[in-house]
């Protein structure tokens, strides 16, 4: 806003905060956090305040996308404020108000241009959604697992390797690697000293690794399904994989790429039916090319298209999102092209899960994960981000700590810039 001083008042709202569902709600910011989210029967409009007529739209805590590589041609490895405001905006307009930039596993030296580049930008007004620090996904993973990672950087963790980038960088929030490498559950447990999410992923860890790596320090699980081991057979004997063992343990949470490809809508049921709606978050998995459309493009130093096309065997159901990365060979997905507003439809649409516990996977959950409170919920004292939505999903207005970033050309609140004076 241009005098963030003003109050900003939400009215005629349908609020999620998302634990409750107010169908004539208003939220009040100040300041860029809220002041105060409820019936609209008791707001007082205060004097020179500015207030948005949300016309009856859904109005939710801001989505927070805790794994994006990429959106609008921008590329987390580009290393670049240019890109990096490419991603914020891009994902903006798809209702996320806070993520983690994502990398790839890549030459460290690449990697470290990234965080110092991060380091940089983390105070700098980025006219999207807000950076909240760094994924580091690789490139401490098992390469049978790889992916669309490229192998040929693939590595074991060393401490002399990753000590100095974990004590040189704060901007890193979480880290996906496979603990059953060697040094794995060394790191695991660095990275739960300092606070740092430790993720398992692109992994062939057993049911018995999978343990020692939760003791160790990890509580989270990479991109559900994908690039990761299931049942195997040892010597006829059936050995539980990452897969089997995160749908049994309450200890870990977990994230599902809801953008109608990756999954089918068997596999997003089967996981809110095991692991329940609290201890899934939704991520996009997001690559460069969201935003631009089908063709080919690259990723992190592979070719990869960007098409439409399914197998007859897969679970035709409409997506609202009707494109996905996949390598050159079509062989496995090279991340999606979705924001996190599809995300949420489809967690509704396609996997049948009730409107408020869908935005929690969007919203609370994510914010858990990461350990912070004042965002992902819309309560008095948090950070005013806030998203507006129609009944098809379809952002209308994304709000970062009181500043719109993103207004839908469709929606006209007439009264959004009206001044109340006495």
């Amino acid at each position: 806003m241009e005098n963030p001083s003003r109050p900003l008042i939400i009215c005629n709202a349908k609020v999620l905060t998302p634990f409750r569902s107010l169908d004539h709600g208003a939220v009040i910011a100040k300041e860029g956090v809220l002041t105060y989210v409820g019936p609209q029967s008791k707001v007082s409009f205060p004097k020179k305040a500015c207030v948005i007529d949300a016309q009856g739209l859904y109005v939710a805590p801001g989505f927070i996308d805790i794994h994006v590589h990429g959106g609008g041609g921008g590329d987390t490895l580009d290393a670049s404020l240019s890109s990096f405001r490419k991603i914020t905006v891009t994902h903006a307009a798809g209702g996320t108000t806070s993520l983690l930039l994502t990398t790839l596993t890549a030459p460290l030296s690449q990697i470290k241009d990234t965080l110092e580049m991060v380091e940089i930008v983390r105070s700098t007004e980025l006219k999207g959604a807000k950076v909240l620090g760094v994924h580091l996904e690789g490139p401490y993973i098992n390469p049978d697992y790889a992916g669309a990672q490229n192998p040929e950087f693939v590595r074991e963790p060393r401490k002399e390797e990753y000590l100095p980038i974990l004590k040189s960088y704060p901007c890193i929030r979480r880290v996906t690697f496979a603990p059953e490498l060697p040094g794995g559950l060394e790191l695991a447990r660095e990275l739960k000293n300092r606070g740092i999410v430790a993720s398992i992923g692109h992994s062939g860890a057993s049911y018995r690794e999978v343990l020692a790596a939760i003791e160790a320090g990890c509580a989270h699980v990479t991109h559900m399904f994908s690039a990761m081991s299931g049942i195997r057979r040892v010597k006829g004997y059936r050995i539980a994989g990452l897969i089997e063992s995160t749908l049994l343990l309450d200890e870990l949470t977990t994230e599902l790429i809801a953008d109608g490809h990756h999954l089918p809508p068997s596999l997003l049921k089967l996981v809110v039916k095991v692991k329940g709606f609290d201890k899934i978050s939704l991520v996009t998995d997001a690559m460069a090319a969201t935003g631009l459309g089908p063709g080919n493009y690259t990723l992190g130093g592979l070719k990869v298209l960007v098409d439409g096309d399914m197998p007859e065997e897969f679970e035709q159901v409409p997506a609202i999102n009707s494109y996905v990365a996949k390598v050159e060979n079509r062989s496995s997905f090279a991340g999606s092209v979705a924001t996190m507003n599809q995300l949420v439809y489809n967690m509704v649409h396609l996997a049948d899960v009730p409107l408020l516990d869908a935005v929690k996977m969007a919203t609370v959950n994510p914010a858990r994960v990461l350990g912070v409170h004042d965002i992902g919920v819309l309560r008095s004292g948090t950070k005013a981000d806030v998203v507006l939505f129609n009944e098809n999903f379809t952002i209308m207005m994304t709000i970062v700590e009181g500043r719109i970033v993103y207004q839908n050309s469709e929606f006209q609140p007439g009264s959004w810039n009206l001044l109340l004076e006495t």
